[in-house]
């Protein structure tokens, strides 16, 4: 980060104080444990939803492809990069306007 440079995330936004929680589901034909910001849950939900999927199916789906680390990592990585595909990063929009 620059010096002097300032998160452009909202004040009240929760992003950098959001709580990690275990939440249950079940993958495949077993029930396990994530362990999730509400951000990341929440965004997960929403993009199975886009989806047309059930939240297990779309969290088996990122458990079977995952190469290597623990599900909650692979989680938190899909919804980085899905979101990311949607969106162009700010510092790149802010370039262009230079």
């Amino acid at each position: 980060m620059r010096p002097g440079h300032k998160l452009s995330y909202p004040e009240n936004s929760g992003y950098l104080r959001s709580r990690v929680l275990k939440r249950s589901i079940v993958v495949g034909r077993h029930k396990t444990s994530v362990s999730l910001e509400d951000v990341f849950w929440n965004e997960l939900r929403r993009i199975a939803q886009e989806l047309g999927v059930h939240l297990s199916e779309l969290v088996a789906r990122i458990d079977a492809d995952r190469q290597h680390g623990n599900l909650s990592s692979a989680i938190r990585l899909f919804v980085f990069e899905e979101r990311c595909k949607h969106s162009e990063p700010k510092y790149h929009q802010e370039a262009q306007s230079a």
